[in-house]
């Protein structure tokens, strides 16, 4: 009855935010230059909540009934999901070797394996979204982020797939998130390039399409070719955002720059900190040295024990993109655009010669990346700032807790020197 009663409360609150989103009137916004160069891309938000209310809702109901998997059988198939994954990626790369090398046999023997196990990947999705869930939630609960016993507000909820592509624009002649517009998943390179180079010549404007790790829609929507241990990490990372959407801190996002990377970054610490002990509850093994982080598509770590391991082998990814980004500043201050932009272009040819395939480093790059202010793609003191501030709190529930409660930047310093003056 508990978990009946836990199922139902979860899709009332799904159900309340979901006719919210519903309600938005699309019709009344004005296009910003970047929706304009973006039109025949733009992602349908409104869309694919209505699609994925039903599927979830289907499946919850279903999940109620005698005859779901247990506890072992859960176990058992989110490691074959995440091993099919692991299969897929490598299915991928030798698919796209033979095509190629025009290898026409193997080539069609790959593809038909390839669908066979995004087929059987697809018929297990649904009770692995139920087990991260659960799992994740486990962890709140045991950090006292619930709000009525085993009652986690909000439910957590994801769905696993592909989510929207992000365009990001920023200024040439500084470094600043200006437009942010969500793009469909199935935007080629060749299209990312076009909007591009439109924004480019027509407004002026630096422009990004990136992949991103996850949005915070409701259920969240996370990629699904990443790992077991990423994929809780992003999980946890964007439920965590729904959190605070219901706290100060979360309430305040979007007042300035300073607030936007405050919330970013305080889901990317957490986050990964749960989605870290959500991974052992699923029999994970965490990497010896903890602080170790993954690694996205973009190249960006956190992490000092990272840094370090690359470091001995001769290229740190975090040192030199630190680097870049500052030198960068220091162009751009100093008037010489053009200048900065040719910079960019040679440090991207580095790293790409080094293993990090980024396909553009330009302004909209950092302003993206930058946001999150624990990476080596941002100058900001927010990074340094949480983790001390998560150094004074004796767990993760006490840190989100405390954090959340404040509305302002400058409140979050004030908590800060109490907390260090306190220790002094």
């Amino acid at each position: 009855m508990k978990h009946l009663f836990l199922r139902i409360w979860r899709w009332a609150v799904w159900a309340a935010i979901g006719l919210l989103l519903l309600s938005l009137d699309n019709s009344v916004r004005h296009l910003n230059p970047a929706q304009l160069a973006a039109s025949p891309y733009l992602y349908n938000i409104v869309e694919w909540e209505f699609g994925n209310f039903l599927s979830k809702w289907t499946h919850r109901l279903a999940d109620v009934l005698p005859g779901g998997p247990d506890r072992e059988m859960r176990l058992a198939q989110i490691q074959e999901y995440f091993q099919l994954g692991e299969e897929a990626r490598g299915l991928s790369r030798d698919l796209a070797d033979a095509a190629a090398a025009e290898e026409v046999q193997r080539r069609d023997d790959l593809q038909a394996r390839l669908s066979d196990v995004r087929s059987q990947r697809e018929s297990l999705r649904a009770d692995v979204e139920e087990t991260i869930e659960g799992s994740i939630s486990s962890v709140l609960v045991d950090e006292d982020l619930s709000t009525l016993r085993e009652f986690i507000f909000p439910p957590v909820d994801i769905r696993l797939g592909n989510p929207p592509k992000l365009l990001i624009t920023s200024p040439r002649d500084r470094i600043k998130r200006t437009h942010d517009v969500l793009l469909r998943s199935d935007v080629t390179v060749r299209q990312r390039e076009d909007v591009e180079s439109r924004l480019l010549a027509e407004s002026d404007l630096a422009a990004l399409v990136e992949d991103i790790g996850g949005l915070a829609t409701y259920p969240a929507s996370i990629p699904t070719n990443q790992t077991m241990q990423w994929t809780l990490q992003a999980a946890a990372h964007e439920w965590l955002h729904h959190y605070l959407f219901f706290r100060p801190l979360g309430q305040n996002m979007f007042k300035n720059d300073d607030m936007i990377s405050l919330n970013e970054t305080v889901a990317s610490i957490a986050g990964d900190e749960l989605g870290d002990r959500a991974f052992v509850l699923l029999g994970g093994e965490l990497p010896a040295e903890t602080g170790a982080a993954s690694q996205d598509a973009s190249g960006e770590t956190n992490g000092q024990s990272a840094e370090d391991e690359e470091a001995e082998q001769g290229f740190s990814f975090n040192r030199e993109m630190r680097e870049t980004r500052l030198r960068v500043d220091e162009l751009l201050a100093d008037g010489e655009v053009e200048q900065a932009e040719r910079y960019m272009e040679e440090r991207r040819q580095l790293f790409v010669e080094n293993g990090y395939a980024i396909r553009k480093i330009n302004q909209a790059y950092f302003a993206f990346y930058g946001t999150y202010a624990d990476t080596a793609a941002s100058v900001s003191p927010i990074g340094d700032q949480l983790h001390r501030f998560r150094s004074h709190m004796p767990d993760v529930g006490t840190f989100l807790r405390t954090v959340s409660g404040v509305s302002s930047y400058q409140g979050f310093l004030d908590m800060l020197e109490m907390l260090e003056n306190d220790q002094s």
